[in-house]
């Protein structure tokens, strides 16, 4: 399960935090290259994202998640995540198979079928977030460039993100949630971010995803 709080953010730096939270040591800028890739919607279809992840010196991955439920609102989202890079012999990984077919999807000879509707260019910024002693999440600054295929459109924005660590408590999840949500809607130049990079890629460039 990820979890985690969106904001947009005008420039590409860390607001102020609030007293109690402090950052760890910065860490080396990424470059995320990722495609959402579909055969003919049945994916979209089964209420999940394929996501195909390249990044600096990390092995080329599958990320499954699962689209944000209509009722969530505001900056905190928690989907369903599978993430896994191929074995030696696999196009896709047998878990995301697994979960794919279990929706309804024909994954026969999937990898063959799978065609990119929306390409996200990444600059990421990644930094420890630290609630009192506790590790909570990882805080990121993303810069993103969103581009369709077909026809050639390109949109940018920026995004504060923090992703929570899957070993961190629900009850401190909860209470960090509210407390950095209060808090940083209420600094200069951020916005509550809420939906996901695909959806609002989808939003801007008037896709239908």
């Amino acid at each position: 399960m990820e979890r985690e709080l969106k904001f947009l953010v005008k420039h590409a730096h860390i607001p102020t935090l609030p007293n109690g939270y402090h950052l760890g040591e910065p860490e080396p800028a990424l470059h995320l290259l990722d495609e959402y890739v579909d055969d003919r919607g049945q994916i979209r279809g089964a209420g999940w994202r394929l996501r195909r992840r390249r990044s600096d010196g990390i092995a080329m991955r599958y990320t499954l998640k699962s689209v944000r439920a209509a009722e969530d609102i505001g900056p905190l989202s928690e989907r369903a995540e599978i993430e896994h890079a191929p074995s030696e012999g696999e196009e896709i990984p047998r878990e995301i198979l697994a979960a794919l077919k279990n929706g309804g999807v024909d994954v026969a000879h999937l990898g063959e079928r799978l065609q990119s509707y929306l390409t996200l260019r990444q600059e990421r910024l990644p930094i420890a977030l630290f609630y009192g002693e506790i590790e909570v999440a990882l805080l990121s600054i993303d810069e993103v460039r969103a581009q369709t295929p077909t026809p050639m459109m390109e949109q940018r924005w920026i995004e504060l993100e923090i992703e929570f660590l899957p070993t961190v408590a629900s009850e401190i999840c909860d209470r960090v949630a509210i407390e950095l949500g209060a808090w940083l809607t209420s600094q200069p130049g951020v916005t509550a971010g809420g939906e996901s990079k695909v959806d609002r890629a989808g939003r801007l460039l008037s896709i239908s995803i």
